[in-house]
């Protein structure tokens, strides 16, 4: 199963491609703010690597402004990078030496942000939409931490804080994991997904008719994750057929590199198992 660096027509978004079996599902994987797509290839914590051993192939890409992909020509990234991924997937699709089976897309952080546009413009068919490390609403730290950055007394890049859980929810292998996918953080999205994005996640969520896997983390600082917020977020998928809300136990927002990310993957990819499975 190879790895292949792929990009659209234009050249303004780029990915990298791992094959899988035929008629087994592909993966399209979307980052978050402060990392590349590698993000879902760490050592020892690679999303790829768990869906490869199913046999899934994966399309992990660069947002814009991040990795191989130029940066962003509007002052919108989130909805660029969904409005390019359509032209990526052609590509992937094309590299593959095998029909694709269904289509999940896997967001997480400000990518669940792209993925969830992508998924409610519905251009592509999709058998199903995994999101992680995203609410509707900020929580309280993360709106101070805004109204400072705003007054400019603090930089753009978030404080690490906000992205571990506990000590003894993760290692330093997590830490030095993190560092391979770690890329600047770009102002202007981390004001789009703060300011704009709460405003726009109901109106979006309405439009989602497939099924969803939506994880938040116990130990989650940036958004809130309070059974009234989870109870609010999964009633505005209204015309989706299910939804499957829950709180990962034991980790922060980052919780691919947290002890028991690995139980996180493995549940996503039963999800996928189920909205799309299809043995070779």
């Amino acid at each position: 199963m190879s790895h292949r660096p792929i990009a659209t027509v234009n050249g303004r978004l780029h990915g990298v491609l791992r094959s899988g079996r035929p008629g087994r599902p592909l993966l399209l994987c979307v980052h978050g703010g402060g990392c590349s797509g590698d993000y879902f290839d760490m050592p020892g914590f690679s999303v790829t690597a768990m869906a490869s051993e199913r046999g899934m192939a994966v399309l992990r890409i660069d947002r814009p402004g991040y990795g191989a992909s130029p940066a962003p020509h509007t002052d919108a990234p989130i909805d660029e990078a969904a409005a390019l991924l359509p032209e990526l997937l052609d590509v992937a699709r094309a590299a593959l030496a095998y029909p694709a089976g269904p289509l999940v897309v896997v967001g997480h952080s400000i990518g669940a942000a792209v993925a969830l546009r992508f998924a409610a413009d519905g251009r592509v068919p999709l058998a199903g939409l995994v999101v992680s490390g995203l609410g509707d609403r900020p929580s309280a730290v993360a709106r101070d931490w805004l109204a400072r950055l705003q007054r400019g007394e603090v930089g753009h890049e978030p404080s690490g804080d906000f992205f571990f859980g506990p000590e003894g929810s993760y290692t330093w292998r997590g830490s030095a994991a993190l560092r391979r996918a770690g890329r600047p953080w770009r102002a202007d999205e981390v004001f789009e997904i703060m300011v704009d994005w709460p405003d726009r996640f109901a109106e979006t969520a309405a439009r989602i008719r497939i099924p969803v896997f939506f994880r938040l983390a116990e130990h989650e600082r940036i958004w809130c994750n309070d059974s009234p917020s989870l109870d609010r977020m999964a009633s505005a998928f209204h015309a989706a057929p299910a939804i499957d809300m829950g709180i990962l136990p034991d980790g922060g927002h980052l919780y691919e590199i947290h002890r028991r990310g690995p139980d996180f993957v493995a549940a996503l990819l039963d999800f996928v198992e189920h909205v799309g499975y299809q043995e070779s």
